[in-house]
């Protein structure tokens, strides 16, 4: 692989799609890549939110945001989209941290041997389908919760074979471990879009 492909590849929103179309293959080169916590932060995360961020925010200052029952647009000025943007990434990196305690929590819980890392590294990797849907917040006639939900239902395929792969749970345990990150997802990330879409509304941070 020459040195322009291995760049393309490990490239944050080429590997946020490969996630989304290639689950199996892209967890198992994550698996192999084994990234520390900064690398996995400042090389996948970070850029990922802010070019998800930046899209979002450009498109809400030229295009406004379409409001209320009659799809009326009302513009956006450049300081709230910043506002907005900026909680958008706080509270993603916020649920992402959150989430890596929870795992690991209930991972010990079922007796498995995992590590924060391990369990940092699911729940970064798998909430990247929800960070690069808000890309699709651009799009003025979609409305965000609409976005919102492709990202999360993305989201949960995507964690089904991380957990898998990264933590490698028996069968058993496996299921129960997937079916309350399946909880976790719908409801932090839900309620973090709340919050970031009230601040929008100019309903918090004034």
């Amino acid at each position: 692989m020459s040195l322009v492909e291995r760049r393309l590849h490990s490239a944050p929103v080429i590997k946020a799609f490969q996630l989304i179309f290639s689950p199996a293959v892209t967890w198992e080169e994550i698996v192999s890549a084994n990234r520390g916590f900064f690398s996995i932060v400042f090389l996948y995360l970070l850029p990922l939110m802010l070019i998800s961020a930046g899209i979002e925010g450009y498109s809400l200052v030229r295009l406004g945001e379409r409001r209320g029952q009659f799809d009326y647009v009302v513009s956006i000025s450049q300081q709230l989209a910043l506002r907005y943007e900026i909680t958008q990434v706080l509270l993603g990196f916020a649920i992402i941290w959150v989430g890596a305690r929870f795992l690991q929590a209930v991972g010990t819980s079922f007796e498995l041997p995992s590590t924060y890392l391990q369990s940092f590294t699911t729940i970064a990797y798998g909430f990247s389908p929800i960070f690069l849907t808000r890309a699709l917040d651009a799009i003025p006639a979609l409305n965000t919760w609409i976005c919102w939900a492709i990202g999360a239902l993305i989201a949960i395929s995507v964690l089904y074979h991380g957990i898998a792969l990264v933590l490698k749970p028996d069968q058993t345990k496996g299921f129960g471990l997937y079916l309350l990150s399946i909880i976790f997802v719908l409801f932090l990330s839900g309620l973090a879009h709340f919050v970031a879409v009230s601040v929008l509304h100019e309903k918090l941070l004034k």
